[in-house]
C-alpha cells in the first residue's frame, strides 16, 4: 500500500471525497491528475488550496476538487503549506480526511481505489518491468528539475534569499527533496554546464532504452499494449523536457510516436493538458525563440 502521511494541517481531516493540492505545471502534480481522469473523475472546480469554508470541503461523488498551490507564488514553501506536504513540493491527494504524498503512491492508491481501467498489467514480466520502469522513472526525477529548470525555467525559476531562509527552517534534514540544497547552488549559477549535461545524458540513455523496446516489437504503450502506471510517469516526464525543445522526433522517433499517442488520450488530454494550456505555450514558444537562435535543448542533443 502507499505511504498514508498523518499531516500536521488542521485542514486534512475536515476534507471529504477527493480533493487535489497540486500545480497543473509540475510534473509530478501532472501524473495524478492523468491518473484521475483515466479513472473517470471530472475536476469539480478549483478552490484556494487553504480554503476550509464548508462548501469547498466536500468533493460530489466521481468528481475531486483542485486547491491549485502555487509554485509561481511560493506557497509551497510557508508553513502552513509545510504541516500538510513536510517536503513541500506538489501534489497531495486528500480521500476522506486521509492523505498521500508523494505521486506514484497516488498514483497506486487511486488504482486501488477504481480498479477499472487496471493500469497494472496482467502480465507477470510485464507488471516486473513496469516497476523497473517506475523506480528507473523516481530516479530520473531529479534530471528532470535539473534539466528544465536550466534550459526551461532560466532566470524565472529562481528564489529569492527570503525564500531560501524560509526552506532552511521548514526544510528536514532527511527530505528527499533537498530543495534548499538544489537552490542555493541554482541561485548562485553554481551548477556547472556539466552537471546539466550529465542531467541530460540520464535522460537520453532512459529514454533511449525505451526507443530499443519499442523498435524491438512494435509494443503500443512502455510495458506492452495497455496503458500501465510507468507510462503515466514517464509521459509527464517527456512533457516537461519536450516543452523545452528537445527534438524527440529526430532523436527518438519512436518513444515520440509513442508520446503523441499517449497525449492524444482524452485523459491526458482533459488532466493534463486543457488546465496547463498557457505554461506549455510559453515553454514552448521560449524553446523555439532558443532554437532559432542557435541554442537550447536541440543544440545540446547527441543521439
Amino acid at each position: 500500500m502507499p505511504l498514508i502521511d498523518t499531516p500536521k494541517s488542521p485542514l486534512v481531516p475536515k476534507l471529504k471525497g477527493l480533493h487535489l493540492f497540486g500545480f497543473d505545471g509540475a510534473p509530478c502534480s501532472q501524473r495524478v491528475s492523468f491518473t484521475l481522469a483515466e479513472k473517470g473523475f471530472k475536476r469539480a472546480r478549483s478552490v484556494r488550496w487553504n480554503d476550509d469554508s464548508a462548501g469547498a470541503c466536500v468533493a460530489p461523488p466521481g468528481t475531486y476538487i483542485f486547491r491549485p498551490v502555487s509554485l509561481i507564488k511560493k506557497e509551497h514553501l510557508t508553513p502552513e503549506y509545510a504541516a500538510l506536504q513536510p517536503n513541500m513540493v506538489v501534489p497531495v491527494l486528500v480521500h476522506d480526511g486521509q492523505a498521500v504524498i508523494e505521486s506514484m503512491d497516488i498514483v497506486d492508491y487511486l488504482d486501488r481505489l477504481v480498479t477499472t481501467p487496471a493500469l497494472v498489467p496482467s502480465d507477470a514480466d510485464a507488471a516486473a518491468l513496469m516497476y523497473e520502469l517506475i523506480e528507473l522513472g523516481k530516479k530520473l526525477h531529479v534530471s528532470v528539475r535539473y534539466v528544465s529548470f536550466h534550459w526551461g525555467l532560466g532566470r524565472l525559476g529562481r528564489i529569492g534569499r527570503e525564500d531560501e531562509a524560509r526552506i532552511a527552517q521548514l526544510e528536514s534534514a532527511d527530505s528527499p527533496e533537498q530543495l534548499l540544497a538544489f537552490y542555493k547552488r541554482y541561485n548562485r549559477d553554481a551548477i556547472d554546464e556539466d552537471t546539466y549535461l550529465g542531467h541530460l545524458r540520464a535522460l537520453e540513455d532512459g529514454w533511449g532504452a525505451q526507443e530499443a523496446r519499442f523498435v524491438a516489437d512494435g509494443r503500443e504503450f512502455l510495458t506492452g499494449n495497455s496503458l500501465s502506471r510507468a507510462d503515466i510517469l514517464w509521459a509527464a516526464m517527456v512533457l516537461r523536457i519536450f516543452e523545452c525543445g528537445y527534438p524527440f522526433a529526430a532523436r527518438f522517433p519512436r518513444l515520440n510516436a509513442w508520446f503523441d499517442h499517449v497525449r492524444a488520450r482524452p485523459g491526458f488530454q482533459a488532466g493534463v493538458l486543457a488546465p496547463n494550456q498557457t505554461m506549455h505555450r510559453v515553454f514552448r514558444f521560449k524553446a523555439a525563440v532558443e532554437r532559432l537562435l542557435g541554442g537550447g535543448l536541440a543544440r545540446v542533443a547527441t543521439r
